[in-house]
């Protein structure tokens, strides 16, 4: 299973999102409910002062600026090693492993409007197991355009090649090489703000297509796992007090496999209603909590209804100027790479923090607990998957267009049910990498 987990944005709900998202996501939320209301203004600047917001410019390059556009290519090397690649309990293989990774970013400088353009890839060679080695990429195109001061419609769109993860759901063919898909995805938003409260529109479709594989010298077909969704949501949210909204949204979705079914139709769709609180516009404590409920209906009656309590939480705290400690966690509905299993149902929580050790060099210690129950038909024998990850990252600004960084992290899979008993691992791995930018 490609585990996509939804990235946040201002009126779609998610679970987790990029460093530096969440503050971009409530300013865009604050600032027109704000500016409605002197007593609801909070100093911007504190936001800014904050580890992964804070300017540092005697170590950050801008690019090339060609008209109005801002050109900014970048090119990274990375070595890594690890002590189990396959992600199993019964085979466990070492290896050390090297990938190229240049990216490009354009962006334009307009005062009104906005379009950018960012394409990476991923070019990794292990030194035993070259049956282990894969090539990824990813392109999008994103614009917003301002109507009016209260306006703005927004898009994207893109195409990427992954491959699924050692160690995963979707990675089921142990002895061939890495699953690998293309997924194609484009959405929009329209945003509309009315004196103290905002209403968000938004759509989105993806799809994805799997490459087949070769196992013992047969051919897998694994077109059957080919796989569209199509996903709406609505979210009103209105200034209710100093650096507080409160929010309502509901979020709807249709999954459709695209090869005839094999077994029981895994075909779905579902809602999720969900209603909270959304603060911040100060550095001490920003986030969103959200509570509602879900509920996923299945083509096939073998496959029983998922329903129940919906919720997603993004919190975070910076008690210094130095040091930003965030916790994300939600509950979500992912779709099943394997037959006869109809979803999976999964709870995840994070917990990660940054710390300006120095000005340019900066600490990223994480906690990842998931846990993925799959939907069974009813009377079969249930299924769970439960991942632990934790990890410690540093990244060091040598000049404005040098960076180096480095990780270390332990993975655990632990397994119950219909499950084979091998995939329960413990892995380590350690990677340093070496990032030029223009």
């Amino acid at each position: 299973m490609a585990r996509k987990q939804q990235q946040q944005a201002c009126g779609r709900p998610a679970l987790m999102a990029r460093p530096g998202a969440l503050s971009v996501c409530l300013l865009g939320v604050f600032a027109p409910l704000c500016a409605a209301q002197a007593q609801t203004t909070v100093d911007p600047r504190m936001e800014r002062d904050t580890v992964d917001a804070r300017s540092r410019p005697e170590v950050e390059t801008a690019g090339a600026r060609i008209g109005a556009l801002l050109i900014a290519p970048s090119f990274g090397i990375e070595a890594d090693a690890t002590d189990n690649v396959y992600a199993r309990g019964d085979v466990k293989r070492s290896d050390i492993a090297a990938a190229l990774k240049p990216a490009l970013a354009v962006q334009s400088q307009w005062s009104r409007h906005a379009l950018q353009l960012s394409a990476e890839s991923t070019i990794k060679r292990y030194a035993r197991l070259p049956s282990e080695n894969v090539e990824t990429f990813a392109v999008k195109l994103d614009g917003r355009l301002d109507i009016s001061a209260d306006t703005r419609l927004s898009g994207d769109i893109g195409t990427a090649r992954r491959v699924e993860a050692r160690g995963t759901s979707g990675d089921t063919l142990f002895g061939a090489a890495p699953i690998a898909y293309t997924v194609l995805t484009g959405g929009g938003e329209l945003e509309q703000t009315f004196s103290a409260a905002r209403i968000t529109l938004g759509g989105r479709y993806e799809r994805y297509r799997y490459q087949d594989r070769e196992l013992a010298g047969t051919v897998i077909d694994l077109s059957p796992r080919d796989y569209e969704a199509l996903t709406g949501s609505l979210r009103a949210a209105i200034g209710i007090g100093p650096g507080v909204a409160a929010f309502a949204s509901i979020g709807l979705n249709r999954n459709r496999y695209l090869a005839p079914p094999i077994g029981p139709d895994r075909n779905s769709h579902g809602l999720t209603v969900l209603t909270g609180l959304a603060f911040g516009l100060n550095r001490l404590l920003q986030g969103e909590i959200g509570v509602g409920w879900v509920r996923q209906d299945f083509a096939s009656p073998v496959f029983p209804r998922i329903s129940g309590l919906a919720y997603s939480a993004q919190l975070k705290w910076s008690p210094t100027r130095l040091t930003t400690l965030r916790l994300a966690g939600g509950r979500s509905f992912q779709r099943s790479p394997i037959a006869g299993v109809a979803g999976i149902q999964q709870h995840e929580v994070t917990l990660s923090a940054e710390h300006e050790l120095l000005r340019t060099l900066i600490l990223r210690p994480a906690l990842r607990y998931l846990v993925a129950d799959f939907r069974v038909p009813a009377g079969a024998q249930q299924r769970q998957e439960r991942y632990f990850i934790g990890t410690f990252g540093v990244g060091w600004k040598l000049s404005a267009h040098l960076e180096i960084a480095g990780e270390v992290s332990h993975n655990l899979g632990r397994v119950s049910g219909a499950v084979d008993p091998a995939r329960a691992y413990d892995r380590n791995r350690v990677a340093v990498s070496l990032r030029w930018r223009l």
